[in-house]
């Protein structure tokens, strides 16, 4: 996707992308460890604020494989020989209580205990329970703090490394569809996608609702292809996992995972 510039920065992620310019500059010998970031800030550090920067090196974790909000950690060339095995600030807290819980009610109540939402990664809800990754310094005021999630009780308890199978806790949110599209046009792919007029995802687009591997576009005739994850703001996201074939009228049929 190199001819995509990542120029734009939604409003979300401008401080996100202020903190990580003072990060770079900051790092001197040793290693500097980012606050949670989205995958847009991620990807923008790697591809604009790094660019040029030859001696520094990054990698980047959230507490288990493919998490979306991740640490970056940050290091002198000169340095790499010490980062095999990085130790990341990350904690990771089990909540357990009587009845479901939902990912927004559980950031709600640790917003609304005064924490905040860049020293907070992944939540992963599960029946009667959730694992959330956090920033090591706030771990012990979660587990203190935290006993009620909107009106539920719940307990809060730090995990060692390997007590728990987070595999478990990996939600398979998302539905697998396998549908026919005119071309590989990012509206029409999101039109069908989230059962939205042409005219609405071509919108979206023009309005810079739309991102391509974390990078937003906007033109409507962009062509995705296999791999390629679409984000659409208020809709959810789609994996284009599969081009399958294509119809004797020239149709091309798809097979994608949708994450509302």
């Amino acid at each position: 996707m190199g001819h995509q510039a990542m120029t734009y920065i939604p409003e979300e992620n401008k401080y996100e992308v202020l903190k990580l310019k003072n990060l770079i500059k900051k790092l001197s010998w040793g290693i500097e460890y980012s606050d949670f970031l989205s995958p847009f800030a991620i990807k923008y550090a790697v591809e604009v604020l790094l660019k040029n920067q030859n001696h520094i090196l990054h990698r980047s974790w959230g507490g288990y494989e493919d998490s979306e909000r991740n640490i970056l950690a940050l290091f002198n060339r000169d340095f790499e020989e010490y980062t095999e095995n990085l130790t990341y600030p990350i904690q990771t807290i089990l909540i357990e209580a009587k009845n479901n819980l939902s990912h927004r009610q559980i950031l709600g109540s640790f917003i609304g205990n005064g924490l905040k939402r860049d020293k907070i990664g992944d939540i992963l809800v599960k029946e009667n329970g959730a694992l959330v990754f956090v920033k090591d310094e706030i771990a012990t005021y979660v587990v203190t703090n935290i006993d009620k999630i909107g009106n539920e009780k719940v307990k809060c308890s730090i995990v060692e490394n390997g007590q728990i199978d987070i595999k478990w806790f990996i939600n398979n949110n998302s539905k697998r569809v396998v549908y026919t599209v005119a071309s590989l046009r990012v509206d029409s792919v999101i039109s069908h996608g989230f059962g939205i007029s042409r005219e609405e995802a071509a919108d979206l687009i023009r309005q810079m609702k739309v991102a391509v591997n974390w990078v937003y576009i906007d033109k409507p005739s962009y062509a995705v292809k296999e791999g390629d994850l679409v984000s659409v703001r208020h809709h959810g996201r789609l994996k284009i996992e599969k081009v399958l074939s294509t119809t004797k009228k020239g149709r091309i049929s798809i097979e994608v995972s949708r994450f509302s």
